[in-house]
């Protein structure tokens, strides 16, 4: 995973820094598989923006994860690729040397909205790399360096839309403790209970109230636990024993 992440960059190495200076991202990406997110990079002209600065990272997705942003209208698409802009240059390898495993970095958001324009990097404990909103969690994974021209410009790609909450933002699918916060509800019965049968639950718990039916002295004659309204059926031996020394009483 390390190898293909880190590839790019290695080739990059001997080209010369005057080469390097000026880029564009568009131009940079031609593989198809990120063809939605130039066109929308283009017509919201955050590529023009991104192109001015002097460094920068560009967190690019690939087409099977564009259903978020393309949803969100116009002007909330320009918000929302303003957030896969890092103000820096960052790669692997300088995020994997930081001292801290997780990191503040600022995105072209914070020019329109400084407190929503920032995204937060945490490094798992087996190396994955993991990029998150303000007020979602990280779990838009690093995928891979598409392209670098080391220090001016890196395009990795990530799993999922980095969205907060205000652009339709849930933190992905893999932000699941907010489905487990979600699910508080479930967690009160004492019981397994299938779904959908929550409502029917009171008529289940009335069926116990049929148990006073059976006699209190035939309940403590079985040697074993009976469930309610089992109690009959476990009686019956019992009544037939106590019935056994009648023929006595005949002379």
């Amino acid at each position: 995973m390390a190898s293909k992440i880190l590839l790019p960059l290695l080739l990059l190495a001997t080209v010369s820094p005057a080469a390097l200076a000026a880029f564009d991202v568009t131009q940079m990406l031609t593989d198809k598989s990120y063809a939605s997110f130039v066109k929308l990079l283009t017509e919201t002209k955050v590529a023009e923006d991104t192109n001015r600065l002097k460094s920068a990272s560009l967190l690019v997705l690939p087409e099977k994860a564009m259903k978020p942003i393309e949803s969100l209208p116009a002007d909330k698409q320009r918000l929302a690729l303003s957030n896969h802009v890092l103000l820096k240059y960052v790669d692997p390898i300088q995020l994997g040397e930081m001292k801290d495993r997780t990191a503040m970095l600022p995105t072209l958001l914070s020019n329109s909205d400084k407190r929503l324009g920032v995204v937060n990097y945490t490094k798992a404990d087996d190396g994955q790399m993991y990029f998150g909103a303000l007020g979602a969690t990280c779990v838009s994974k690093l995928v891979k360096v598409v392209a670098a021209r080391p220090y001016a410009i890196s395009i990795m790609e990530v799993s999922e839309a980095i969205l907060p909450p205000e652009l339709g933002g849930t933190g992905g699918p893999a932000s699941g403790g907010r489905r487990s916060r979600g699910g508080r509800g479930k967690k009160k019965p004492q019981y397994a209970e299938p779904a959908g049968e929550y409502g029917a639950k009171p008529a289940v718990q009335a069926a116990p109230a049929a148990a006073p039916t059976t006699a209190v002295p035939e309940e403590k004659k079985p040697q074993y636990a009976k469930p309610a309204g089992e109690s009959k059926v476990g009686a019956t031996p019992v009544d037939q024993a106590a019935a056994a020394p009648a023929p006595a009483a005949t002379y």
